[in-house]
């Protein structure tokens, strides 16, 4: 899954999906990019609409539509386990 950097867009700390993953903080990595008619000889791939995240504290990408992104702030979330209201780290 290719994904553009956007830090202007995804500015925030973290991010919560409260429609799917509630209680867990994501990272936003940028826009979801897939190749077009052309990308062998321009090089050049599209967004999708969605944007590439991973969990807090996992490596795994994941595509989600931008409208379901709440920001949170640092202090909100565990920066080792990724829940929401731990306090451990």
């Amino acid at each position: 899954m290719n994904y553009e950097i956007d830090n202007d867009t995804f500015s925030s700390d973290a991010y919560s999906i409260p429609k799917f993953w509630d209680g867990i903080a994501w990272y936003v990595l940028g826009w979801e990019t897939e190749p077009d008619e052309n990308t062998e000889w321009s090089g050049y791939e599209v967004r999708t609409g969605n944007v590439v995240c991973i969990m807090v504290g996992d490596d795994r990408r994941f595509s989600i539509e931008k409208e379901d992104l709440v920001p949170i702030e640092r202090e909100e979330y565990c920066g080792c386990c990724g829940q929401i209201g731990c306090c451990w780290d």
